[in-house]
């Protein structure tokens, strides 16, 4: 029997609440969201509009990272689609306009390594699992690059890989994936939800909006709220939540590619070098770090001292710094990852229903939100087709 189409709540409006969102949109069921903050907002609560972005997975080769790996591979392959049809009839100056209405665009991708970890194997990509995955993957031979000058080489790689990298820009890319489920007909009602009672009394307070706001009872609703879930989840899952702070400097310009290093000699592990154009924005984010725990909304300026004479001495965005030497900078960020032990969870609650609305929850990718998040509202797809079954 063939699944009806239904009523579906989700709660938050980040990347996992706006592409679950259409994602459901486009399977004919109505949505309405619920969010304290959404596309245009800029709050250290609102995690979404910080991050830098590109698609680059953090999972493993191992069994265990068999489903991020899944998440990660199909959202690649949609945003490949995806920007394929949306390119397909224009010329340059057209593709460029498509990247400045969409926030998001292929762009050439170098990640180096100044150590040795797993994915460094046998320097030669077999610890490198989306190899098979991506356009245009190759190692790079470090030697001869450095020998021919044709690309510049950070002094400490010992292996580098390259690929067609997607990179986008988080505050357009939202705004446009809000403006795609608002001409699909999603509902918005923009509040914060009580959470003093646990996740029961957040279903309760969801249903009394959706009554007073004249919308039909939910099926189902859908948890993408980050970090905010660890307010309303039992102690043991709420505990399991934690901040992954990142800090970012936006500088005038859009580097020619997306460039990596980690493993960066007499650097702490939390700290590692990106550049990341965001397409049509006419600016580059460079970070960075991954500060496990840390909930400092003040950007670190020693923190962002180092990042900057880092860029110069690798000489990872030579092409952005100005006669002097130096980068325009526009300004400084700090956002906080949504870290989960053991990873995101994407799956129904396990009490059943509760006050007869099922609860799909959708949350704590990390850093991986954006790279995982067609894959993950694909699965929310999926868990829901049984459960609406009339």
């Amino acid at each position: 029997m063939a699944a009806a189409k239904k009523h579906v709540l989700v709660l938050g409006a980040g990347i996992s609440g706006l592409q679950t969102s259409l994602s459901l949109l486009q399977r004919g069921h109505g949505v309405t969201i619920i969010a304290s903050h959404t596309p245009g907002d800029f709050s250290p609560s609102y995690t979404s509009p910080w991050a830098g972005g590109h698609w680059r997975s953090h999972a493993g080769t191992s069994p265990s990272d068999s489903t991020l790996r899944s998440y990660d591979s199909r959202t690649y392959k949609a945003w490949t689609q995806m920007l394929n049809t949306a390119y397909a009839t224009r010329d340059a100056k057209g593709r460029a306009e498509v990247e400045e209405e969409m926030g998001i665009g292929f762009r050439a991708a170098r990640y180096y390594w100044g150590k040795d970890i797993a994915e460094t194997e046998g320097r030669d990509g077999r610890g490198i699992w989306f190899r098979d995955v991506v356009a245009g993957f190759d190692v790079l031979d470090l030697d001869d690059m450095s020998k021919s000058g044709r690309e510049k080489v950070p002094e400490s790689a010992i292996m580098g890989i390259r690929y067609q990298g997607i990179c986008f820009d988080p505050p357009k890319y939202l705004d446009y994936l809000f403006k795609k489920v608002q001409e699909l007909g999603v509902k918005v009602i923009k509040t914060s939800v009580d959470t003093a009672s646990g996740l029961s009394g957040v279903v309760r307070s969801v249903k009394v909006m959706l009554g007073k706001n004249g919308l039909d009872e939910a099926f189902a609703m859908v948890n993408c709220t980050g970090l905010a879930a660890r307010h309303f989840l039992e102690n043991d899952e709420a505990k399991s939540l934690f901040p992954i702070r990142g800090q970012t400097i936006l500088v005038k310009g859009e580097a020619e590619m997306t460039r990596t290093l980690v493993g960066i000699p007499d650097a702490p592990e939390s700290e590692m070098l990106y550049v990341v154009p965001r397409p049509g924005s006419g600016t580059t984010i460079l970070g960075g770090c991954k500060q496990v725990g840390n909930w400092s909304e003040e950007a670190d300026m020693e923190l962002n001292e180092r990042v900057i004479a880092r860029m110069k001495r690798f000489g990872l965005c030579d092409e952005l710094r100005g006669q002097g030497g130096d980068f325009e900078v526009l300004s400084y960020q700090v956002g906080f990852r949504p870290g989960r032990a053991g990873g995101p969870r994407v799956e129904v609650e396990g009490k059943g229903k509760i006050d007869d609305i099922w609860v799909v929850h959708n949350y704590g990718h990390s850093g991986a939100g954006y790279q995982n998040s067609i894959g993950c509202a694909e699965e929310v797809l999926r868990l829901l087709e049984p459960l609406s079954i009339n």
